[in-house]
């Protein structure tokens, strides 16, 4: 399935739900989700798993929603707001070999204000994360990291603060090289942009590709020092 570009009416929908987040609303209009956005979804998707072959030969590409593109609904079993669908769609390349979000991966997600790309693991598991603080010990492995963190902030791609301690861990004094990095409870980078007028025509693919490049190296070290 080639991508042509995600459709501009699909940028109206998800600017409208937000608007009228319910049911009714929904069922009255989700011509434009099942036939607009899931298609452009999968479509982007798949070309990038192809484009992205020789640098992550083993990225994994699920051709329906719930596999790499994402559900619209909202969990809102424990939640207090109850609106019924995110405002936004998403999808995901993960590393085969372990559940999606145990494993490195690709995200892409678009709003009707917003183009947000990046890659990582959001939380690690207690294991993984012991593996990830002795590994910023290990010169080798750090410095590997240090390089591919670097490639990926020069095109924009910033290390997600969101989800890290209030100070280094124990084994790391606030002068260590790498305290900050050891304070994050897992590894994500991200960039964000209005959508571009070139999302809706094939050099989207293009474009997010050389992102996904980019991510690649830190991509490959989770990969390699992590799982």
């Amino acid at each position: 399935m080639a991508f042509t570009g995600f459709p501009e009416s699909g940028l109206a929908f998800l600017r409208d739900l937000a608007a009228h987040n319910d049911r009714d609303w929904f069922e009255a209009h989700r011509k434009e989700w099942d036939e607009g956005i899931v298609p452009a979804m999968l479509a982007l998707a798949e070309s990038l798993q192809a484009r992205l072959r020789d640098v992550l030969p083993a990225l994994q590409f699920i051709p329906r929603v719930g596999g790499s593109v994402y559900r619209l609904n909202r969990d809102i079993r424990f939640s207090r707001d109850k609106r019924p669908y995110k405002d936004h769609t998403a999808a995901l390349l993960w590393e085969a070999g372990g559940e999606k979000h145990d494993m490195p991966g690709f995200y892409i997600r678009i709003s009707a204000d917003e183009l947000l790309l990046g890659g990582g693991i959001w939380m690690f598991e207690e294991a993984r994360l012991d593996r990830f603080r002795k590994k910023l010990h290990n010169p080798a492995a750090a410095e590997r990291l240090d390089e591919a963190l670097a490639l990926a902030k020069k095109v924009g791609l910033k290390i997600d603060a969101s989800e890290k301690l209030g100070k280094p861990p124990r084994g790391f004094s606030p002068e260590h090289p790498r305290a900050e990095l050891a304070r994050h409870m897992g590894l994500v980078v991200a960039k964000s942009q209005k959508p571009p007028k070139w999302l809706h025509d094939s050099e989207g693919a293009e474009q997010i590709e050389l992102v996904a490049r980019a991510y690649a190296p830190l991509h490959c070290w989770m990969r390699d020092e992590l799982l």
